[in-house]
């Protein structure tokens, strides 16, 4: 399949829709499916359609980065790594075909056998007689000191086979983050723990993660609100997905499944708190709100959004920014930063942390159920989370879960990553006394990502 890069000088798109127009004759027939739109200062998006009738692009999301009028942009396709496999494997194919052929004796004889007469004789110069004067010779033929000029195009050597095959990337798996020097060597390396792909430069990695989209996300707390300057009457529409209490909280205190998204739309009258009502406190993630007249994502870290006549305030506590960071991946989910506590909340007597590294701990001959690291309270075991771990060493099999059951085992000294899902983060033997190394390189909450 071939793939181009467009250059497109004149696009818009509004805030919120799919569609990309195009809005001169600027061509990108011959686009495909999951190619990237590159915008100065903003994030790519993906193109899952193009219309060349209409002049529009679709986008796989609603933009959700402003207004745009007459930019431009470029589209560049990301080709899988295994297409480039593929063209090496048959490369390498065609080139051994050719070997296996040429060797195989089976040429065609005839013209050597019986060549032409002109092959065979030397030219008759007696046509050759006459004489031509000095000034019918081309200028280019140096009569004085004896000597001629051949000019000619300039011959290009072509590489062969095997040296264009040598000029390929090698693409080699890790499970490190590289140290050494490419040594001016073609590499590829992709860490299939961390979701990272490291590619060689002269004498150093350029790491590049496997990140599709950036946004921050709004995570309410128990006590947070968002208070009106004025009393709202009229209906309101939120996006949220509720991390503890469900619905409890937002207004009129809907009966909300914990963990997923939701997309609910009520009446209020004089409403004058988001994320208080009937001293009820709501706590998870408020993606946005829009109410009869105005509306807004939240998605940026402000502390007043105008679009609401809201601000931030708390009921109790202190007041401070709930906004995270929060990275699209290609499975569909969001991964937050990581939160690796510096203080675990429960340590077994056979553990301990190190005193230089609050991510390192060691573990010696832990037996029993209680004898375990955890790092979150009661709170958190509902959480869906990432959990990257390095094993240094371990005598035997160690769980990492409460349930004590595959997938979340570590078996051996190596990198893991383990995915969670509403369960208690709890190292601890399998089936026996464990004793090792490791480090907790990071712990991300993981959340689906909702569909616009």
């Amino acid at each position: 399949m071939s793939t181009y890069v467009f250059s497109l000088n004149d696009i818009s798109v509004e805030d919120g829709s799919p569609l990309v127009s195009v809005n001169n004759s600027d061509s990108f027939f011959g686009l495909i499916e999951g190619s990237q739109l590159f915008i100065a200062g903003k994030l790519p998006a993906t193109i899952i359609d193009h219309d060349t009738t209409a002049n529009t692009l679709t986008l796989k999301y609603n933009w959700q980065q402003g207004d745009l009028s007459n930019v431009a942009a470029q589209v560049v396709p990301i080709g899988a790594v295994g297409v480039l496999l593929q063209a090496l494997e048959n490369n390498r194919a065609a080139y051994a075909a050719f070997l296996e052929n040429a060797g195989s004796g089976e040429v065609e004889w005839e013209s050597i056998n019986n060549p032409p007469q002109t092959s065979l004789r030397w030219p008759n110069f007696s046509e050759l007689a006459g004489k031509i004067s000095k000034e019918q010779l081309p200028d280019d033929i140096d009569t004085d000191n004896k000597k001629t000029q051949a000019m000619s195009p300039p011959v290009r050597q072509n590489q062969s086979l095997t040296h264009i095959l040598s000029d390929y990337p090698t693409l080699k798996k890790t499970e490190e983050l590289p140290s050494d020097s490419p040594n001016n060597e073609r590499q590829i390396r992709f860490d299939d723990v961390r979701g990272l792909v490291h590619l060689s430069l002269t004498d150093k990695w350029l790491t590049i993660p496997t990140t599709i989209a950036t946004r921050k996300f709004a995570i309410f707390w128990r006590g947070l609100i968002i208070r009106l300057n004025s009393a709202y009457t009229g209906s309101i529409k939120m996006r949220v997905y509720p991390m503890g209490v469900g619905g409890n909280g937002l207004p009129n205190n809907p009966t909300l499944a914990n963990h997923q998204w939701h997309e609910y739309e009520t009446t209020v009258t004089n409403l004058y708190k988001i994320g208080e009502f009937n001293s009820e406190y709501f706590e998870g993630i408020i993606d946005y709100v829009e109410l009869d007249s105005s509306w807004a994502s939240l998605d940026s870290d402000h502390s007043y959004y105008r679009d609401l006549n809201g601000y931030f305030d708390v009921a109790f506590g202190t007041l401070r920014s709930p906004f995270k960071t929060f990275y699209l991946r290609s499975d569909n989910h969001w991964y937050g930063e990581d939160i690796t506590p510096q203080t675990p909340n429960y340590m077994g007597a056979s553990w301990q942390q190190d005193p230089n590294d609050f991510r390192r701990y060691t573990v010696t001959d832990a037996d029993g159920g209680t004898d375990a690291l955890r790092l979150f309270g009661d709170n958190s075991d509902e959480y869906s989370f990432e959990i990257i771990l390095i094993v240094h060493s371990l005598n035997r099999d160690m769980a990492i879960t409460i349930s004590n059951s595959a997938p979340n085992i570590a078996y051996a000294a190596e990198p893991y990553r383990f995915i969670t899902e509403a369960e208690r983060i709890y190292f601890k033997r399998k089936n026996g006394a464990i004793t090792g190394t490791m480090t907790i390189e990071a712990v991300r909450i993981r959340i689906p990502a909702h569909e616009y």
